[in-house]
């Protein structure tokens, strides 16, 4: 596993020193066609803290990444997965509604965002033209997966097991679409989330609920390898909850099973998995 950082900066401000130091580290540089510039960097022990410093300076916060080999991916029994498909919005959106109907929000905390328990199916105005993907997630919404009829059929035949199909509602019709369900995730690990540093870059306590949130550095995901002994589940949820601002999002995790189905049926498009390291 390598760390990767991709920096985006102003190219009339970004100052000379810095990107030469990026070059002297062989930075990757994207070509834009903007004002904006894009690098990519992977990290190194020996100069991290001067890179570190650099943001400082500069003001510029990073996208860190890792990047994982092959033989990592396959030698992991577990992967974390979500969807760079991004479609419309959980209905009603004004006013955040949607939380009341779609959840019981009776728990939900208005300073962190935590609390919400789902209780009925999630609306939508319009469906979504999938092409080449299969696997979508609604904006707002970090931690529920959506599925096309095609990729949801395959699951069933291939008897992934763990979740149930939800239908998703036609907002304006009040009737189910006939290409897109939930996938509703029935399982929650015990917790176990190990190497905080490593993966944690804050730990953020609600003052009003208690509630703890992560916010993930980007730099991978280890686990108590006891969590995951018992469960006959092919797709389950982290206990910990993640998230900046308002969202509060468990990390939703996948067998090896329904990771190599995904990949083997070429229904990978636009989704990324990480490999869990367990210890």
């Amino acid at each position: 596993m390598k760390i990767r950082h991709r920096i985006a900066y102003d190219k009339d401000t970004i100052s000379e020193e810095f990107i030469n130091f990026l070059r002297a580290k062989n930075s990757k540089f994207e070509d834009t066609n903007s004002f904006i510039g894009v690098a990519y960097i992977f990290e190194d022990d020996e100069w991290i803290d001067e890179l570190y410093s650099y943001y400082q300076k500069e003001k510029i916060t990073p996208i860190i990444d890792a990047i994982y080999t092959k033989e990592e991916y396959e030698k992991a029994q577990w992967y974390s997965i979500l969807s760079k498909f991004r479609f419309e919005y959980p209905q009603p959106e004004d006013d955040s509604a949607y939380k009341g109907i779609t959840y019981n929000n009776s728990k939900f905390c208005s300073s962190c965002g935590c609390g919400l328990v789902q209780k009925d199916s999630f609306r939508i105005v319009k469906a979504p033209k999938w092409g080449k993907r299969h696997f979508l997630m609604l904006n707002w919404v970090e931690d529920e997966l959506f599925i096309s009829s095609f990729a949801k059929d395959l699951l069933v035949r291939n008897s992934i097991s763990g979740l149930r199909f939800l239908d998703v509602i036609n907002h304006k019709k009040n009737i189910p679409f006939d290409d897109i369900y939930q996938i509703y995730i029935e399982n929650e690990l015990e917790p176990g989330l190990l190497e905080l540093k490593q993966s944690v870059k804050e730990v953020r306590n609600c003052s009003i609920c208690g509630k703890a949130k992560y916010i993930y550095s980007g730099k991978g995901l280890t686990f108590r390898k006891e969590i995951f002994s018992n469960i006959n589940s092919d797709i389950v949820r982290t206990h910990e909850s993640f998230g900046d601002g308002h969202i509060c999002a468990r990390k939703i995790i996948i067998s090896k099973k329904l990771y190599q189905l995904i990949k083997n049926s070429n229904l990978g498009k636009d989704l990324d998995f990480e490999p869990i390291v367990l210890a």
